[in-house]
């Protein structure tokens, strides 16, 4: 067995973190590696369940202890995460942790629930033990690996002398040869995942003739009251309906019958160890348009969404089409049913990596209205527009998401938008772009309106340098103060808008700190004055350089 040498791998992040990701995509054929160019989103593998479950796995190169920094790395990682709305999250790292680090790692379901394994040291160590292939393919430490893919090659090269000419000849001759063998199909081979050759027939004409025909009859058999042959059973009856894609097994399988035509040599009955039944999605060109409009109960419509379809599956009874909106924001899956005009639609949304705010915001207006009581509309365009409407008996409101809260994140990339273009400053929502982040920029947009905004100060602390000023303050119970400012920056993300200079503007009823304040300013030649504001008079920020007029008795 190879063991692995953590501390040593750990030296180069990228070849443990790598290593980590290979061993994942072998464990869970679902799952998708994530390109961390310009940063992962807090994963660096997803994956969608047979269940519809989103599940992100962030693999880690730490050795040793979970220190408070390494703490925050995982941290962050969880709150860039977060926007991705997944069902679960697990944290893969070569520490075995201990019980002051598993309490903190179990603490963080407080504030991310989807939290759920600490995938560690054992763990790891566990599965590359029976993986060690993808240990050597790491290290590229091993003599004897080298070796073996040296012998591999030559192996290859003993057989084509020719090289690569020697390929192209033999390919080429095998394909003609292949093209004989019948008048109606047309046959290409391939290698598929597992190395096993896979042979292609495609119909040469439109020759629908009972001789060309290639038919299979098969015997199938599912156990009742077990839900995983239920589920299986459920799976194979929509395959042949709507068009779908289903892989039977052992005991679901009592044979199959091949009747074709007798040039192709495939006729006869056997019991095949695995039948995989795929629909040919057939692209619809031009795409088929149509928009998707959610209507309160009145008919009155609250939101929608262009669509197009861009690709079909037949069944006996009806189909699937697939789709999505424009923005490839939304993924739309519709089934229909051709014998009682019924229909059926699933939407996913998978936020993307990176996208202007503008282009956000009617996905999530969507989804914000999109709740249990509205009426969901399909209205196809084309000659004869189609208009399909069903009650939305189910909202879409992500898992963990308040009620109102896809609503708040269109109205904050709706504002963050609008600041864009007042400025002419465009760039991507970034990825720790908040709710609150949102409110800024609102209110930076009425400030370029021309407006003044209140601020949420009850008390204000000024710097004074001189006893008169400080006199000055204590003159009037009340008194009105103005501070002038040269610019105003607003940060987002790695992004920063200068709005201009600006004005802010208070009245203060009563200085809380004048004792301490003169007796730091004698000591040390300055002091800070703590001041109420007047709660009859708010705080006020304004742009411009337009000082407030005074009042004289």
């Amino acid at each position: 067995m190879v063991s692995v040498p953590w501390q040593e791998i750990a030296k180069t992040p990228t070849v443990s973190e790598a290593l980590v990701t290979m061993l994942v995509l072998r464990l869970r054929p679902r799952a998708q590696e994530v390109d961390g160019t310009g940063g992962d989103g807090g994963r660096d593998l997803y994956e969608y369940t047979e269940s519809g479950e989103l599940i992100h796995y962030e693999a880690k190169s730490f050795t040793g202890r979970m220190t408070s920094s390494r703490r925050e790395q995982v941290r962050r990682s969880l709150i860039s995460t977060a926007r991705y709305q997944p069902d679960q999250w697990d944290l893969i790292v070569p520490i075995s942790p201990n019980p002051a680090e598993m309490r903190w790692f179990e603490g963080l379901r407080d504030e991310f629930p989807f939290v759920r394994n600490w995938c560690g040291l054992n763990w790891l160590n566990q599965h590359f033990a029976q993986h060690d292939d993808l240990v050597r393919y790491a290290l590229q430490g091993s003599g004897d690996y080298i070796l073996d893919r040296i012998a591999e090659a030559r192996a290859e090269r003993d057989l084509m002398i020719g090289g690569i000419p020697d390929l192209a000849e033999r390919y080429r001759a095998l394909q003609v040869r292949a093209q004989e063998i019948s008048p109606n199909y047309a046959i290409s081979a391939s290698l598929d995942s597992n190395g096993e050759t896979a042979i292609h027939l495609s119909p040469k004409g439109d020759d629908s003739g009972t001789h060309s025909t290639i038919s299979f009859t098969g015997k199938f058999a599912f156990r009742r009251n077990e839900p995983d042959e239920e589920r299986r059973l459920r799976r194979f009856e929509d395959a042949l309906r709507y068009g779908g894609e289903v892989e039977l097994t052992g005991g679901n399988i009592q044979g199959v019958t091949i009747d074709a035509p007798s040039e192709l040599g495939i006729s006869g009955s056997f019991v095949p160890e695995t039948v995989r039944i795929k629909a040919n999605r057939e692209t619809l060109t031009p795409p088929l348009h149509a928009q998707l409009i959610v209507r309160a109960a009145s008919g009155i419509p609250t939101a929608s969404l262009p669509l197009q379809f861009t690709q079909r599956t037949t069944g006996t009874d009806g189909g699937t089409l697939f789709g999505d909106d424009l923005t490839g924001f939304m993924q739309v899956k519709m089934r229909y049913d051709n014998r009682d005009r019924s229909w059926r639609q699933t939407l996913s949304f998978m936020p993307p990596e990176e996208a202007l705010p503008q282009a956000l915001v009617p996905v999530l207006r969507l989804i914000s209205r999109a709740r249990a009581g509205q009426i969901m509309e399909v209205a196809f365009q084309g000659p004869t527009p189609t208009r399909l409407s069903a009650p939305i008996s189910q909202g879409m409101t992500p898992g963990g998401w308040d009620a109102d809260e896809a609503e708040g994140w269109a109205d904050a990339y709706e504002a963050l938008a609008t600041l864009q273009a007042m400025t002419g400053q465009f760039f991507p929502a970034p990825a720790d772009f908040t709710i609150r982040d949102g409110r800024d920029a609102r209110e930076a947009v009425s400030l370029l309106r021309g407006e003044k905004v209140n601020l949420a100060a009850s008390t204000v602390s000024i710097g004074v340098v001189r006893e008169e000023a400080l006199e000055l303050l204590t003159t009037s119970e009340t008194f009105a103060l103005a501070a002038a400012y040269e610019g105003m920056l607003l940060s987002f993300g790695e992004h920063q808008v200068d709005l201009g200079p600006c004005i802010e503007t208070l009245v203060v009823d009563k200085v809380l700190n004048l004792r301490d304040a003169k007796r730091e300013l004698a000591d040390t030649g300055h002091a800070t004055v703590r001041m109420r504001v007047a709660k009859s008079a708010p705080a006020q920020r304004y742009l411009g350089t337009q000082l407030p007029e005074t009042k004289s008795d």
